[in-house]
C-alpha cells in the first residue's frame, strides 16, 4: 500500500521539492475552501438569520466589483514581487475568512464578501506567476497542472468533511470551520515564503518609475494589446464549458430530457475524477506555444462533439439519453483539461517578463466573464431555443478555437517583431502610458 501510495504522489506531484510544497499548499488551501463554501449559506441563513436574498446580492455584488480586481492587483504584484505579493494576498485572505465567525449582520457580511472575492479572483493569476517565477521552463505547466489535480481532491475532501458540522449543526462547529479555514491560508502563506527564500525567489522592491528599467517601461498595458486580449476573450469563450457542466447540464437534464435527476451528482463525480486522473498527464502535450495551440484547437472540437452528444440525449428516451449525457462530460472533461493547460503555458509565453502578473491578471478576465455573462447567455437566451441550441453552442466553441489560435500567432509575430527593432524605435514609455 505505502509503495502504491508513494507511486501515486509520484504521479500527482511535482518533481521539484518546490513545486511539490506549492502544490501541497494548493491542496490545503482548497480544503478549507471546500469546507467554507459547503457550509456557509446554512451558517448565514440558518444561524446568523441573513435572507437568501441577502446571500444572493452579496454575490452578485461582489463578483461585479471584483471583476477587474486581477489587473490593478497584478500591476501592484509586478511592482512588489509577485512572490512577495502572493504572501501577502494569502495572509488577506486567512485573516479575512476567519472572521467570517465573528459576522453578525448583512453589512459585515457583505464587505468580507466584496473584499474577499477580490482576493480571491486576483489569486491565481499570481500564483501562476509565482509557479513561472521559481519553477520556470517545461515543469512550469506540469506544476499548474498537478496545483488544479490537487485543489479538486481537496476540494472534493472538503466538501465531505463539511458534511460533519452539518450533522452537528451547533454554531461552535462552524466557528471551528471558519477559523480552520482562515488557518490553513496562513499555513500556506509560510510555506510559500519558504519556497521563495529556498530557491531565492524573494526580490527587493522594484525601483520607482523613474528609475525604471527601460524595458519595463515600454511594456503596454495588457488591456492595450490587441491580440492579448483577443486570445482572452476567445479563452473566456472556450472555458465556457465550465458554465457548461455546473449550471447548464443539470437544467438541461431536469427540464430538456428522459436522464432521472438522480445522474446529476453521478456526471459531476465522472468529470472530478478525469480531472483528477487527466490534468497532470495531458500537460505533457502543452510544452511549447505551438502544442499548446494546437491544443486549443483539439478544445473547440471536443466541446463540438460534447454539444452533438446532448443534443442526441435532447432527442433520445432515458437509456440513451444517459448514455449520451454520459459520454458528453466525458468529452467535455479531456476538453477542460487539455485546455487549460494549453492556457496556463500560452499566457505565460505571450506575458511579456516585467509585466507577468499584470498580464496574467488581465488574462483571467476570460475566465472570469464567463462565470458573469455564461449562465444567462446559456440557461436564459440559449436553452430556450430548444435543440437549435446544440449547433450554435458547437459553432461558438469551434469560432472561439480558431479565433484564438489566431489571436496566438498574432501575438507571438508582434513580440518576435518587438525584439528586432532597435532600441531607439521601441515604443516609448509615455506611448505606452496614455
Amino acid at each position: 500500500m505505502n509503495r502504491g501510495l508513494r507511486r501515486l504522489g509520484g504521479v500527482l506531484l511535482p518533481s521539484s521539492p518546490a513545486g511539490r510544497t506549492l502544490a501541497i499548499g494548493a491542496g490545503i488551501d482548497s480544503l478549507g475552501t471546500g469546507m467554507f463554501f459547503a457550509s456557509f449559506a446554512l451558517y448565514f441563513i440558518g444561524v446568523v438569520g441573513l435572507s437568501a436574498n441577502q446571500i444572493a446580492l452579496a454575490t452578485t455584488m461582489a463578483g461585479a466589483l471584483a471583476l477587474l480586481g486581477p489587473v490593478p492587483l497584478g500591476r501592484l504584484a509586478d511592482r512588489v514581487g509577485p512572490g512577495r505579493f502572493y504572501v501577502v494576498l494569502l495572509v488577506v485572505r486567512g485573516l479575512g475568512y476567519g472572521c467570517f465567525a465573528l459576522v453578525s449582520d448583512f453589512t459585515a457580511y457583505l464587505l468580507l464578501t466584496v473584499l474577499l472575492t477580490a482576493a480571491d479572483r486576483s489569486s491565481s493569476p499570481i500564483q501562476q506567476a509565482v509557479v513561472t517565477a521559481v519553477i520556470g521552463g517545461r515543469d512550469r505547466t506540469r506544476t499548474m497542472a498537478t496545483i488544479r489535480a490537487i485543489r479538486n481532491v481537496g476540494l472534493t475532501v472538503g466538501f465531505l468533511l463539511a458534511g460533519i458540522v452539518f450533522a452537528t449543526g451547533a454554531p461552535a462547529a462552524f466557528t471551528a470551520l471558519f477559523v480552520g479555514n482562515g488557518i490553513s491560508f496562513l499555513v500556506v502563506a509560510v510555506a510559500v515564503r519558504l519556497v521563495l527564500r529556498r530557491t531565492g525567489t524573494v526580490v527587493e522592491r522594484r525601483p520607482s518609475r523613474a528609475d525604471e528599467d527601460p524595458a519595463a517601461a515600454a511594456v503596454r498595458s495588457p488591456l492595450r494589446d490587441r491580440w492579448f486580449m483577443v486570445f482572452t476573450v476567445g479563452n473566456g469563450v472556450l472555458a465556457l464549458y465550465d458554465t457548461v457542466l455546473i449550471v447548464l447540464l443539470p437544467i438541461w437534464i431536469l427540464q430538456y430530457t428522459a436522464v432521472p435527476l438522480a445522474w446529476v451528482p453521478v456526471l459531476m463525480a465522472v468529470n472530478t475524477v478525469l480531472t483528477v486522473v487527466l490534468q497532470v498527464y495531458v500537460a505533457r502535450f502543452a510544452h511549447g506555444a505551438a502544442a499548446a495551440t494546437r491544443l486549443l484547437v483539439s478544445t473547440g472540437a471536443l466541446m463540438a462533439v460534447c454539444c452533438g452528444l446532448l443534443a442526441l440525449g435532447h432527442l433520445a428516451a432515458t437509456p440513451a439519453a444517459v448514455v449520451a449525457a454520459l459520454l458528453a462530460v466525458v468529452a467535455l472533461s479531456i476538453a477542460e483539461n487539455i485546455h487549460s493547460v494549453a492556457a496556463w503555458e500560452l499566457s505565460a509565453e505571450l506575458s511579456p517578463q516585467p509585466a507577468v502578473a499584470r498580464y496574467l491578471g488581465a488574462f483571467s478576465l476570460g475566465m472570469t466573464g464567463q462565470k458573469v455573462i455564461g449562465p444567462t447567455l446559456l440557461v436564459v437566451v440559449l436553452l430556450p431555443t430548444g435543440l437549435i441550441a446544440w449547433p450554435v453552442l458547437a459553432g461558438t466553441f469551434g469560432a472561439a478555437a480558431l479565433v484564438s489560435r489566431t489571436a496566438v500567432r498574432r501575438c507571438q509575430a508582434e513580440r518576435a517583431h518587438a525584439q528586432k527593432l532597435p532600441a531607439e524605435q521601441q515604443p516609448s514609455p509615455l506611448e505606452n502610458s496614455r
